[in-house]
Formats: C-alpha cells, sequence, structure tokens
C-alpha cells in the first residue's frame, strides 16, 4: 500500500463530508457519488469489472458516506468521496487475525461463487484474474491507483476498494494501457501511444460494416495483430470504419464519430453490399424480416436511450444477440421491440446474461433450497428432483427458472438446457430464449400492451411485480426513441 489511511485523510482532507463536492457518475447499473478528480479511476474499475463480466448490484453498492469507521471516532475514507464497496452481500467484511490470506472460490460463475462465500467456502465472489486486472491500473506515471481490502493482513474486506493517491498523483491521468477492457473514452491511439491513428492512404467517408466472423472479432489498439486485443465483438455486430490502415479499419462502435480501436477488414461487411441489404445489427444468415419488422432501425444508441445506467460496452456486444432472437421468432416489431427490451431492463439491467443470485425469495438455508422440489415454489417451478432449485435457478436475459422453463424451452430452440442448464447464460442462446418466451406468450402481451397495460405486460413475464418500476420507464422511454 503506498499511502496509509491517515495520509490518505490529510491529502483529500478538502472532501471530508462535503457532500455538496462530490459528482455523481454511472458505475455499471448503479450511479456512485465520488470526489471529482477520481471520475477516470472509478471509470476504469467499471471497465475492469465489465472485461471480467461481474455482475454490480445496486442494492448493495456504496460510495461517499459521511460516517466513521464503526468503533471508531475516525473517518471512513468514503467520507472523502475516495471509497467505493461492491456487492457486499457476497463479499462481506471478516477478522482475520491469523493473517491468512483471502480466499478465492475456483468456480466458474458469480453465482456459484457467491454460494460459495454463502456456505464459508470463500471470503469473496471475485476471482483472482479481475482483482490482479484491479491492482494493475496504473497513472501514466506508472503510479498503482487502488487498493483492495481483500489483500489486507488482520482484516477481509473484499467489497472495498479505495483511491491509493494523493490527488496530485492522480491527476497524472489514467494510463489506458493498464485497463483491462479498455477506458471507456479512450481512442484507439492513447491505448498505443506509438501508433497514429492517421491511415496510410486517403481516407473514405465513414461506412457501416457488420461483423461476419463466425466466432467474433478482435477490437485491437493499433493495425496488427501485434497490437494487444481490447475486446472481442461477436458475428452482427454494427460498426463505421472512420478510416483504414491497409487491412486494418480504424472503426466507432457507439455512433459517436469517436474512435474505439481496429478491426481486421477481412472479417466485416458493407451494410449495403453488393449481393443485398444485410440486416445491420444481425447475424449472417439470420431470417428475413417480417411485415412491420423494424430491426435494422434498433441501435446501440437507442438501446441505451433505454438504459439510462447500464454501460454501453456490454450493450454493443449483447444487442445483436437479442435482435437475432427476435427477428427468428418474428417479433421484430415495435411493440415486441420493446417488451423485450423492456424485459431485459427489468431482470437483467446490465444487458448481460446473468445468473440469479442468492436471496432471502430463492434460500432459506441452503442456495435456492425455496425452490427445490417439495416446496411450494418447487412445485410451481416444475422441479422434482433434488437439487433441481439450484440446478434450474434463474439465468439469461429473462432469468428463465424452474424444469419445467428449461425443459419446455430446450426443444423449441433446439438446445439442450435441461441437460445443460449454463447454456442459458450464453448471450446467443439466451436471446434466443428471451424470443421465445415472450413468442410463447405473445397473444396476452400484445393485448395488454395494444391497451397500456405495461404493467400486466410485466406479470405475463414474471408472474408479478419484481422490476415493474424499470420496465415501465424502458418502455417508455423505447417508445419516443423509436417512432411508429
Amino acid at each position: 500500500m503506498a499511502e496509509t489511511t491517515p495520509r490518505l485523510r490529510k491529502l483529500w482532507k478538502t472532501y471530508e463530508c462535503s457532500e455538496k463536492k462530490m459528482v455523481v457518475v454511472p458505475f455499471g447499473p448503479d450511479k456512485i457519488r465520488i470526489a471529482p478528480p477520481t471520475v477516470a479511476a472509478w471509470d476504469a474499475l467499471a471497465s475492469v469489472l465489465d472485461h471480467h463480466r461481474y455482475d454490480i448490484r445496486s442494492a448493495d453498492t456504496d460510495s461517499y458516506n459521511c460516517r466513521n469507521i464503526k468503533g471508531t471516532n475516525l473517518k471512513s475514507l468514503h467520507a472523502y468521496g475516495i471509497a467505493l464497496d461492491v456487492n457486499w452481500n457476497t463479499n462481506p467484511f471478516k477478522r482475520t487475525p491469523d493473517k491468512r490470506k483471502v480466499r478465492f472460490s475456483s468456480k466458474a460463475t458469480q453465482g456459484e461463487r457467491s454460494e460459495a462465500v454463502r456456505l464459508g467456502e470463500a471470503d469473496t465472489d471475485m476471482t483472482p484474474a479481475m482483482i490482479a486486472d484491479v491492482l494493475a491500473i496504473k497513472t501514466r506515471r506508472g503510479k498503482q491507483v487502488f487498493d483492495w481490502g481483500g489483500s489486507w493482513s488482520t482484516t477481509k474486506d473484499s467489497m472495498h476498494f479505495e483511491i491509493d493517491l494523493s490527488p496530485a498523483d492522480l491527476a497524472a491521468g489514467i494510463d489506458p494501457r493498464t485497463v483491462a477492457g479498455g477506458l471507456a473514452g479512450s481512442p484507439a491511439a492513447e491505448l498505443h501511444p506509438a501508433v497514429s491513428p492517421a491511415p496510410s492512404v486517403p481516407a473514405a467517408p465513414a461506412e457501416p460494416y457488420v461483423v461476419i466472423a463466425r466466432d467474433g472479432l478482435k477490437l485491437r489498439a493499433g493495425p496488427s495483430v501485434s497490437f494487444a486485443a481490447i475486446r472481442t465483438y461477436p458475428e452482427g455486430t454494427q460498426v463505421t470504419v472512420l478510416s483504414r490502415d491497409r487491412s486494418w479499419g480504424l472503426v466507432d462502435l457507439q455512433s459517436d464519430g469517436k474512435a474505439d480501436g481496429y478491426m481486421h477488414l477481412g472479417f466485416l461487411r458493407p451494410v449495403h453490399a453488393a449481393e443485398g441489404d444485410t440486416p445491420t445489427t444481425q447475424p449472417a444468415g439470420a431470417p428475413s424480416p417480417a411485415p412491420g419488422d423494424i430491426l435494422d432501425r434498433v441501435t446501440v444508441e437507442i438501446a441505451a436511450g433505454m438504459f439510462p445506467r447500464t454501460r454501453k460496452a456490454p450493450i454493443a456486444a449483447n444487442l445483436p444477440f437479442v435482435l437475432a432472437g427476435l427477428r427468428a421468432r418474428a417479433l421484430g416489431d415495435r411493440v415486441m421491440v420493446l417488451m423485450a427490451l423492456g424485459t431485459i431492463r427489468a431482470e437483467t439491467e446490465g444487458f448481460v446474461p446473468i445468473s440469479e443470485g442468492i436471496s432471502r425469495f430463492n434460500t432459506a438455508r441452503t442456495p435456492f433450497d425455496l425452490y427445490d422440489a417439495g416446496t411450494a415454489i418447487g412445485r410451481r417451478l416444475g422441479n422434482t428432483r433434488p437439487g433441481d432449485g439450484a440446478r434450474f435457478k434463474g439465468r439469461g436475459f429473462v432469468q428463465l427458472t424452474g424444469r419445467d422453463n428449461y425443459t419446455r424451452l430446450g426443444p423449441q430452440i433446439d438446445r439442450d438446457l435441461g441437460g445443460n442448464p449454463e447454456l442459458a447464460n450464453d448471450p446467443k442462446v439466451a436471446g434466443l430464449i428471451l424470443a421465445q418466451f415472450l413468442k410463447n406468450k405473445e397473444g396476452a402481451i400484445r393485448r395488454a400492451l395494444a391497451s397500456d397495460a405495461l404493467r400486466l405486460a410485466r406479470r405475463l413475464v414474471n408472474g408479478g411485480s419484481h422490476g415493474a418500476d424499470r420496465f415501465e420507464d424502458a418502455y417508455l422511454r423505447g417508445a419516443r426513441l423509436l417512432s411508429a
């Protein structure tokens, strides 16, 4: 640790309990209140968590808070706007007088790691790779930006991240090359300063292209495979090529005229190719649009307008799969598009297919035991065998839950969801599940929407009122953005 807590209090004294000096910025699906000089640092942390597909829960994430450290009269670093607690329910504070190291779970998914924490087998649902990437974030002058509470000796505070620098040190700026997943808003030239984004051939007008690589296409920091891969984007993702450098294109992924990195032109096809107009956001080989289909009008910008607290990166990565599923089930008209995106907002606001977390609604003693065979909820979900509760917990964009749903939808989309439930979190499969789930209730949903009964439409998917406010907000935002 570069700075002690008393020293950090002195360095950031001007912000102590000064709520009016704080700024509110997006952080995943949440918003956090922090000291103004730290904005870029928290954005870098959010990028790393997003890179590792780590789901942030707004309900147990805490930033600025004018409070003392428990049991003392000393101010917490939260009181200075330089500390953040993330998902405290699955990253609990623990005393470790034996000075042992933090215990990580080796489970593959965040949901499974959360269960390990609940069972006392791990201290955190985060992974060693994720934490290593957080601690690797540095300023342009090479100074480490964050300290993590899980690395402390006599306590393990795995929820806790804090700025470990003075305001002057932080003013040097974050080095984008040290941020796994890339720093939002940083052009490709910044990611690798030795390379100029200027094209080596005369620039053509900006053109829309679509990714045709079957397994996805890497966005790189420069125009060759020797440059770092920033992120992989799936087949069907639309990009704008701003300029060309031999066989590479400098691309804009968010339709804002700013460069995000380079992609190889051999795996991109013009949207208006000679062989005919290819759907701009659909994977190659997708079904032809049905009458009333507006999916070609649904851009990342429009979807982002319906998700005001969600980063654009997961929207850009996953929107093509959602739209492909809707087209495959002939649900590409305006009201069903709004229904589908509103459902994602209500269920998985981060726009990433995820597993259901443990809560009082699904767990009494062991994870998801309230869903198990023999329970009231289990019978309603069709769970008939020991362990079905955890095996068929909620997954995907629509949070598909229960043996009945998995085994019914599986054959409908030609996937063995009953034998391999984790398939529901694959983005391509999750997009198709969402569309099929809506298709199965299409008539009732359309009747509800036709009478502006948005909450009834939501109940037809969820069975209750969970997420109804988010669904309604997203639907109405989208109705304004997508003209009839």
